[in-house]
């Protein structure tokens, strides 16, 4: 079953869903309000997952827009 990041548009709480694809997206657990799905990279499995970071100091980011450390 997939996981799912949100946040909380009243309360800004951030917390984490497991549930089926097909489900709604739940309540915050913290206040009930309503929530938005935030961004987040997908999980690799299986063989050929990669154990090392793809990203390096020349990967084309703008000298750290993206928020990488280089």
């Amino acid at each position: 079953m997939p996981t799912y990041d949100y946040q909380c548009e009243a309360c800004k709480h951030e917390f984490t869903a497991m549930h089926k694809i097909s489900e709604a997206a739940p309540k915050c657990p913290d206040c009930g309000g309503e929530v938005r799905k935030k961004l987040s990279a997908p999980a690799v499995h299986g063989a050929g997952a990669k154990k090392e970071s793809t990203f390096s100091p020349g990967h084309g980011c703008g000298m750290g827009a993206c928020g990488c450390k280089h």
